[in-house]
């Protein structure tokens, strides 16, 4: 149906309305609205109830062989009568016209600019055959013809004793004298004004729906819009209510506590809103109430009283479970099992205390790279304390633990922990970049069992005093912690201390679309090792199309050693505990190298040394620099028509990722080689890798399967570029790596 004048268009209503009954079962394979110059289209395709019919490929498919088995006398009858099968269940997704369908959506087109101030607006339509686009179509024809404005806009009765109070509140209001009249603007300006009032001591402010006056030319507005502010009241009491629910009674000092409002505070809507979440957040009450109860007394008609009412839930769980999740580090994705015993109510003070045991098989993206497993078994106890006090006028919660570690690294070398840890988050204003802050120190007992057997292999094999010095150079890091044992009457080997600044603002934490996550810590170690490490994180997601999100990653970290001078055996110390080094190479990572395997060549690279203890070294000896930047785009498919609901819902949960990520890590904790990078080999040292991979969305985050291989690799000594490779597509070029949630 070529472009029509709107002339033409009431010919074609008419037609329309003398075919109407004929026309009920014709199917409607097209809408569009067309004539709009201020309001977008596709806005108001919003507003109407019309849908054309889903004509996807598989339907045309099922169409087309069926109708060619219906002319072929020869068909097999069970393969005809499927393709029947499926072409009926393509029926519901065929739309058909109708009328008065059409009618109403005509009604609601008009009723929508009306609220947008297009007070002289006409909307016709018509339904027929495009001749152009080859299809049935339902056509809107629109003429907004001239905005209305705003001649004179008066609120009544919004007069409070604070002036600068009722000029901020004037400030905000975006509907004045002179705008283009918005019903939804005006809506929201006045909704503003009740919630600042409510917040603001009003309890009783409403406002009754606004008059809207139309001039005869439909071009100007006048809008009266009345408001009842009612007494200021302050809160004269609190008062607690407690169903224990058979279970222990949580302390009154505690609830009273997590309330934002207290007794002569001026009565606030959101205030008693945080409260009740506060209370909700404690995770011992299965119900909060927050009400206000007015005094009859009309000498206490300005003082409201709160009723805090709570139901206990129940405190404790026992439970044990298939442990499945990503590390927030390093994000490893880590598999085991897991028991736990919790109270969450343990000393009546809302405390939780919990008990956990659990063995992981550690980053099990290895066994697709070949490499040995790294296991743990954990055991801990920690207590939670909820409110501990306040710090910029903000609440400060306490967790302490108590750990024991084993782990198991490279057989048979282990790593054996103890440890105690306190940390305490506070939360910052949400409109800030960074909304959180943590403020953590911890003592540590770590002892490296079975080392022995890599050094004294080395060591055999070293032929020169200068192979026995470069040796013990590479472990040096165990030589320190091990004399440190033994020389030292200090049971910890380390404390440690630091904070860690934080900003989530993405809008949601498992598979955001848009927003970003950030964070800034710093950490200062002292015992066996002496060091100051840093490290900044800044990722951000955003949409790039329908279904697309691009999302980019800026990772970067450098260890500070504050005991080492290269050359004296007395200052060479170079331990810094393992989880706290950098290492490049995985899932999370740089995805072309396997995890831990990514070393700068220049002051990374062991040489010297077999391949077996190459590998050793490679998983426990890391880096004091870090670079990570990293880019992807990711696609979700559409839910397909005509499919099983299974089948369609795995399709649509499913997507497709394309990636690039460069960096490498730098200055390797060994005496020869810490410190040596140099500015340049921070550019012409970091590994440019590109990949694509599977994405399917589960309740924790995308599960994801990534394919990975390197275009710029310096660790090559030849053929560095992809370009200058032979067999570029040959699986060896290529690395396979699996997680949970996304890379960044």
């Amino acid at each position: 149906m070529a472009q029509q004048t709107a002339d033409e268009y009431r010919d074609s209503v008419t037609l329309a309305g003398e075919r109407s009954r004929a026309l009920q079962l014709e199917e409607l394979q097209e809408v569009d609205i067309t004539g709009c110059s201020e309001i977008p289209e596709v806005e108001l395709l919003g507003v109407i109830s019309s849908r054309a019919s889903d004509n996807t490929l598989g339907r045309k498919l099922v169409e087309f062989y069926e109708s060619t088995m219906r002319r072929n006398n020869k068909k097999p009858a069970i393969i005809y009568r499927r393709f029947a099968d499926l072409r009926r269940s393509y029926e519901n997704d065929r739309r058909f016209y109708e009328s008065s369908l059409a009618k109403e959506d005509s009604a609601a087109i008009l009723l929508y600019l009306n609220q947008q101030g297009y007070h002289n607006a006409e909307v016709l339509y018509g339904f027929g055959y495009d001749g152009v686009a080859k299809k049935k179509t339902l056509r809107f024809v629109v003429n907004e013809g001239k905005r209305a404005a705003i001649d004179t806009f008066v609120i009544r009765g919004l007069v409070v004793g604070d002036e600068e109070f009722q000029q901020s509140i004037m400030s905000q209001i975006q509907t004045r004298s002179g705008s283009p009249f918005t019903e939804a603007t005006l809506e929201r300006d006045l909704s503003m004004v009740l919630r600042e009032l409510r917040n603001n001591g009003y309890y009783q402010a409403s406002y009754t729906s606004p008059t809207v006056q139309l001039s005869k030319d439909g071009l100007h507005d006048t809008v009266l819009a009345r408001i009842y502010v009612g007494k200021r009241k302050r809160i004269g009491s609190v008062s607690f209510e407690e169903n224990v629910n058979t279970y222990r009674s949580v302390s009154e000092a505690t609830r009273s506590r997590q309330l934002e409002i207290s007794a002569g505070d001026w009565y606030s809507e959101e205030k008693i809103e945080e409260s009740r979440s506060n209370l909700m957040g404690l995770g011992t009450f299965e119900v909060v109430l927050i009400d206000t109860l007015v005094q009859k007394n009309r000498e206490q008609d300005s003082v409201l009283h709160l009723r805090v009412y709570t139901r206990n839930a129940k405190p404790h769980d026992v439970g044990m479970n298939l442990l499945f999740y990503q590390t927030a580090v390093d994000n490893f994705l880590n598999l085991g099992l897991g028991a736990t015993l919790q109270h969450r109510n343990a000393f009546g003070g809302a405390q939780v205390a919990s008990i956990t045991t659990q063995y992981v098989l550690q980053d099990v993206a290895r066994l697709t790279q070949g490499q040995q497993l790294e296991s743990e078994a954990l055991a801990s106890l920690v207590l939670v304390w909820p409110n501990i006090g306040r710090l910029f006028d903000q609440r400060i919660a306490l967790q302490t633990s108590t750990f024991y570690s084993a782990r198991q690294l490279i057989t048979p070398f282990r790593l054996e922990s103890f440890g105690l840890t306190a940390r305490a988050p506070i939360s910052l204003y949400t409109h800030t970049f960074f909304n959180g802050i943590d403020l953590s120190v911890g003592l540590e007992r770590q002892i490296p069992l079975n080392f022995d057997f890599a050094i004294n292999r080395a060591l055999a094999e070293a032929n020169t005093a200068e192979d026995t010095v470069y040796v013990r150079s590479t472990f040096n890091q165990f030589l320190v912690l091990s004399d440190y044992l033994k020389k030292s009457s200090d049971f910890f080997t380390g404390i440690n201390a630091g904070f860690t600044l934080r900003g989530d603002h993405r809008n949601s934490p498992v598979n955001p679309t848009r927003g970003t996550l950030s964070s800034i810590s710093i950490e200062w170690g002292w015992g066996a090792g002496k060091y100051i490490r840093g490290q900044g994180f800044v990722s951000s997601a955003f949409g790039v199309g329908n279904r697309l999100v691009g999302a980019t990653k800026v990772k970067v970290g450098h260890i500070a050693l504050l005991d080492f001078v290269r050359g004296d055996s007395t200052k060479n110390n170079t331990y810094v505990p393992l989880e706290r080094q950098f290492f490049a190479g995985g899932p999370a990572s740089i995805r072309s190298f396997a995890s831990r395997r990514l070393h700068d060549p220049a002051s990374g690279r062991i040489d010297n040394v077999s391949a077996n203890d190459d590998y050793v070294l490679a998983n426990v000896v890391g880096s004091a620099s870090l670079i990570e930047l990293g880019f992807e785009l990711r696609y979700t498919f559409k839910r397909p028509d005509g499919l099983d609901d299974l089948w369609a819902s795995l399709i649509e949960r499913s997507g497709v990722t394309f990636f690039t990520d460069i960096g490498n890590s730098f200055n390797r904790f060994t005496s020869e080689l810490y410190g040596t990078a140099k500015l340049e080999d921070f550019v012409y040292n970091s590994v440019v890798a590109v990949g694509a991979g599977y994405r399917f969305e589960t309740p924790v985050g995308p599960f994801r399967v990534d394919m990975a291989t390197s275009v710029y690799d310096p660790t090559r000594v030849d053929g560095r570029w992809i370009t200058d490779r032979k067999g570029v597509f040959n699986s060896g070029n290529w690395q396979l790596s699996i997680g949970l949630g996304h890379a960044f």
